[in-house]
């Protein structure tokens, strides 16, 4: 009840036209119906339904409609990322919204509209609140900025712009050297995050740090499905920097979670990316194998997810020279993708790329690599993405005897940051 409750007869009160003696007269004094709207005074159900009946509005209702503790909840689905819940709580507090008078709260609902629009990918409408919130970003408090912060992040993390995903986490990171956080479940969510956006732009060691700072946290707190994610992430990192044993370890721990919670979720992921380890360590039969679990279990899966799985036996295929396989996986990624754009899933291109590689290379290749490709990964700074089709094109006009074409772009492979 509390403060929100106050908040409601306040506000009701004076759309009606009335002073706080006209409310009080004849239930109860002016100083104590002061209180109740100050929030320091919690009245007894039949005076609210009294005031509920003078102003003709249903406080009982609002108040369970529309309070503090229950925005406090929306937050906290969104930080869950729990999708059902956050939006008939949305629903429900967009709907009474208008008989919320803290100022402060307000703010920090239309900032985290920002976050539900990511959580339940209405992406357009995302776009037009990040430019609306960047207007008036100057005058947030340091809880607003940091929420601000955080869910930009979220913002160009599904752009596939991880390179400023990550400067916004940061940013938002910096916010919480106020103390003014003291909710560690919020803190480890950020340093996840970072660890994500980090690993995606090959910034290993950071993601390592941050992969183990959440880890502390979700082990502490026995939150498996996330403690799992974090191993998968370390294990990933450990490959990166040639520690192969250690990611092995990593993914068997989260393996032993999947399987003991039942979670088809952490298994696909793990038997993904214990695929790309066995495949850095040229064992391409057991990646195989492992690739078509991690297929196989994407059944039910969004379209974008199960291109995954397809890359990698295309890629894997063609690899060891098994071009017929890689053909067949090359098809059936051009026919799944055709409805998808790259900033969907960069599988797409992909597809595009070994189409030429396994069928025949021609002036249409260039275009696609030069026109498409290499723009598409420049400007979302995604360096080593880039990197792999400068070096193909490269080494297409260097096979061609076009020398000069060649060295540009072994130029600009030379010239970029690419991170192993």
């Amino acid at each position: 009840m509390g403060i929100d409750l106050g908040q409601a007869i306040k506000i009701n009160r004076l759309r009606a036209n009335m002073t706080q003696s006209d409310l009080a007269n004849g239930i109860i004094s002016v100083s104590y119906l002061s209180k109740i709207e100050n929030g320091t005074a919690e009245p007894p159900n039949e005076v609210i339904e009294l005031l509920g009946e003078k102003l003709k509005f249903n406080i009982k209702d609002s108040e369970e409609e529309i309070t503090h503790k229950s925005i406090i909840q929306w937050f906290r689905h969104l930080l869950r990322y729990e999708v059902d819940e956050s939006i008939l709580l949305y629903n429900k507090i967009k709907s009474n919204i208008s008989n919320l008078l803290d100022k402060q709260l307000l703010s920090l609902i239309e900032i985290h509209k920002l976050g539900y629009y990511i959580l339940i990918k209405d992406l357009e409408e995302a776009e037009i609140h990040v430019v609306s919130l960047q207007k008036s970003s100057k005058r947030f408090t340091e809880t607003e900025k940091y929420y601000f912060f955080k869910f930009t992040g979220h913002y160009h993390y599904s752009q596939l712009a991880y390179r400023k995903a990550l400067e916004c986490y940061q940013e938002a990171e910096n916010c919480l050297k106020s103390d003014i956080f003291h909710k560690s479940e919020e803190i480890a969510d950020l340093f996840y995050r970072i660890a994500c956006s980090a690993s995606k732009i090959r910034q290993t060691h950071l993601s390592l740090l941050y992969s183990l700072r959440s880890l502390e946290y979700y082990q502490s707190n026995y939150d498996l499905v996330k403690s799992a994610n974090c191993h998968i992430l370390l294990g990933i990192s450990y490959r990166r920097i040639n520690d192969i044993e250690k990611a092995k370890e990593s993914y068997n721990y989260a393996i032993k979670i999947a399987k003991d919670i039942s979670n088809n979720e952490i298994l696909i992921l793990c038997h993904q990316n214990l695929g790309k380890l066995l495949s850095s360590i040229g064992d391409s039969e057991e990646a195989i194998r492992q690739y078509l679990k991690s297929y196989e279990l994407r059944k039910n899966s969004a379209l974008h997810r199960k291109l995954t799985p397809i890359s990698s036996l295309m890629k894997e295929y063609y690899q060891i020279g098994d071009k017929d396989n890689a053909k067949m996986w090359m098809e059936l990624g051009m026919d799944m993708s055709k409805m998808l754009n790259p900033s969907e899933s960069i599988h797409v291109y992909e597809f595009k790329v070994y189409q030429y590689l396994i069928n025949g290379l021609n002036t249409s290749f260039e275009s696609l690599i030069i026109d498409h490709i290499i723009p598409f990964f420049n400007e979302r700074q995604l360096h080593y993405e880039e990197s792999r089709y400068l070096k193909l094109i490269a080494q297409y006009y260097f096979n061609d005897r076009k020398y000069k074409l060649a060295a540009t772009y072994y130029k600009k492979l030379g010239s970029i940051s690419t991170y192993t």
